[in-house]
């Protein structure tokens, strides 16, 4: 099983701000890396992920972009929003697409 490690644990950013959120991993084994978030009371809920082909994809006001060298995973968030205040998480994948990992993460 992948293991990821987020940072940073918190962030605080002002309305129209970009946010960044860091995500690392161990290994390579693994075919999307998957942003979900999670407002209080509710389920994790997809957001937005990348194939470990790629090296970044977008959707609206969220890129993710992956440093296969570095193992890092980056969600950047361009004009934050109060709307956007959740927790996120970061997940591995090795054997489904998003459409089939939105409730699991690992």
């Amino acid at each position: 099983q992948e293991q990821v490690k987020q940072s940073p644990q918190s962030l605080t950013v002002q309305e129209g701000e970009i946010s960044i959120l860091n995500c690392s991993y161990e290994k390579g084994a693994f075919d999307y890396l998957l942003w979900h978030w999670k407002y209080p009371g509710k389920g994790p809920a997809f957001l937005i992920a990348i194939r470990s082909v790629m090296n970044e994809m977008e959707d609206g006001s969220f890129t993710v972009s992956l440093n296969k060298s570095a193992k890092q995973l980056a969600l950047h968030i361009a004009t934050s929003q109060p709307g956007d205040s959740a927790t996120y998480i970061c997940a591995a994948s090795a054997g489904c697409s998003p459409a089939t990992c939105t409730q699991t993460c690992s």
